[in-house]
């Protein structure tokens, strides 16, 4: 290996390590910028491994959600104005099996009393969801954790969301994502 390929690696190599500590540092800052109340970790039906369709199955998930936790929500306030979604935001990364398989981690705002139980949500992953899109998988595993709001658990969460972050993939889905307008 010449000195210049050398050079080019390490630059390489520098850049990646920068990205990562910013995205770490992003993903805190909208963690701190909602209430995070759960992260939810759901998987694709087989040979989902193209991100365009990727973001046009999350797009129709998070329509279909919507309507979900619209239906649930509190309908005895009246005159309450617009209803308020929940903030969401959506993190792809790529099996470490090597088939290239996207999977997605989601954190989102606490949902309306009948949802945001640990039975509710599972009910709603597990069971209702996956009839509802076809992209979901019917039968791998779905995990679902309570957000501690705590310092250390959001720097946790950045961490592990941040992993797979590299010159070639960010793991933060801009387009889905509920990310905070930019403080000027």
């Amino acid at each position: 290996m010449t000195s210049i390929q050398a050079q080019i690696q390490q630059q390489e190599r520098s850049q990646s390590q920068r990205l990562k500590r910013n995205i770490k540092c992003l993903i805190t800052g909208e963690l701190h910028s909602i209430n995070p109340w759960w992260f939810i970790s759901f998987h694709y039906r087989d040979h989902h491994s193209k991100e365009d369709e990727l973001l046009q199955d999350v797009a129709d998930l998070k329509r279909k959600l919507h309507r979900i936790i619209f239906q649930s929500r509190d309908k005895t306030v009246k005159g309450a104005g617009e209803y308020p979604y929940p903030k969401m935001l959506f993190f792809h990364e790529t099996s470490h099996q090597g088939t290239g398989q996207f999977h997605t981690h989601l954190i989102t705002e606490k949902l309306p009393t009948s949802l945001n139980t640990q039975y509710g949500m599972e009910t709603l992953f597990r069971k209702r969801l996956p009839h509802k899109v076809k992209a979901l998988s019917k039968w791998k595993s779905i995990d679902i954790q309570r957000i501690n709001p705590q310092e250390d658990d959001y720097r946790r969460i950045s961490s592990y969301l941040g992993k797979q972050t590299s010159l070639e993939l960010i793991a933060l889905d801009p387009f889905n994502s509920d990310l905070s307008p930019q403080k000027k």
